[in-house]
């Protein structure tokens, strides 16, 4: 089967607390939303310390044009996607120029011809290294990359498939917007970049095997999550009812999906998980009975750089692959949510 072998990740220059987003939140907005104290304690219950941005905080208080978010996101981007894909396969041992098909994901900024062609010559790879950009996927997006890259070394299993992830969620951000969605946002997320490795069996490369991919859509739920474009860019699109649909459906998701590989909750031994949020955590937590720890790493995650979109997961991974729980024999499930409103699973085995 297909197998994991490295991931690694790139995070912009501009760190700052949840405290300092806070106090500038409340800066911006005070006389302009109703029941703005009582909002604001949305950055307190977040369990996030602190994020990471493309540009220092600021630079979002001024009133900045969709081309001039746009142009950040393509160039200061690229120079994260760039970093992200170097470090996982410096971690791999492989060169660039080995790598045969580049998955590219990302929701949250637009260029044509899309950043893997840039990556491609920045990398050095090969001219004829195929490629496939994903846009739109949000939170789901590392996860049904990484189901992507098994379906390619399924059919190819003499190839190397390296997937990035880039996400610069803060450039979303609309000082004009008054809308409590648009507090959420602030609130929780940040930006980043990923790279995993991923290779056919017929590669002399070892990691965790990827055994089998699953991908559920839940009927009419466009309006969950995702993202309005307005006049003055993306406005996030986040029902209240997200943690309690996950809380509801996650069990017997997950048991209908290992059911299909004769698994049982019982089985799994690891667990990578997309954590969206403070409430989605809890969600994964006491809907599957789970332990602390078994998330020990998606609210470390969190905690310490927010939620990266597509790219958190493939972070958690990348934690999880350096970790001594690496090396323990078992089945593993990857998760995440995002638009549509859907769920990614991807079931693994070291």
């Amino acid at each position: 089967m297909p197998r994991i072998i490295a991931a690694g990740h790139a995070l912009p220059p501009h760190v700052v607390s949840q405290k300092e987003v806070r106090k500038t939140a409340e800066h911006l907005f005070t006389g302009k939303i109703a029941n703005l104290k009582k909002l604001l304690a949305l950055f307190d219950r977040c369990r996030i310390e602190e994020r990471q941005f493309m540009r220092p905080l600021e630079w979002y208080l001024a009133a900045r044009t969709p081309s001039e978010r746009n142009r950040v996101y393509q160039e200061d981007g690229m120079e994260l996607l760039d970093r992200a894909a170097r470090n996982c396969l410096a971690a791999a041992g492989m060169s660039p120029d080995r790598v045969d098909h580049l998955i590219f994901v990302s929701s949250t900024g637009h260029a044509t011809p899309t950043l893997d062609a840039r990556l491609i010559n920045v990398l050095g790879m090969r001219p004829s290294t195929t490629r496939l950009p994903i846009w739109g996927l949000g939170c789901a997006g590392g996860a049904a990359g990484l189901a992507r890259a098994f379906d390619h070394c399924r059919a190819h299993p003499r190839d190397a498939v390296l997937l990035s992830a880039l996400e610069c969620c803060s450039l979303t951000f609309c000082e004009g917007d008054l809308s409590k969605k648009n507090l959420v946002a602030t609130a929780l997320f940040a930006d980043g970049a990923a790279a995993v490795l991923v290779v056919g069996d017929e590669v002399d490369l070892s990691g965790p095997e990827i055994l089998a991919t699953g991908s559920h859509l839940f009927p009419d739920s466009y309006r969950i999550m995702g993202w309005d474009f307005l006049d003055d860019g993306m406005q996030l699109v986040l029902s209240p009812k997200l943690p309690s649909i996950v809380k509801q459906a996650l069990p017997a998701l997950i048991d209908r999906f290992l059911e299909e590989q004769r698994l049982q909750r019982c089985d799994l031994v690891h667990y990578v998980t997309h954590p969206g949020g403070a409430k989605v955590l809890d969600a994964y937590w006491e809907s599957l009975s789970l332990a602390p720890e078994e998330l020990e790493f998606s609210a470390e995650v969190l905690r310490r750089h927010g939620n990266i979109s597509s790219v958190t997961v493939l972070v958690i991974l990348e934690k999880w692959l350096n970790s001594p729980r690496a090396s323990r024999p078992g089945h593993g499930l990857l998760s995440a949510f995002g638009p549509g409103f859907s769920a990614e699973l991807v079931l693994f085995r070291v």
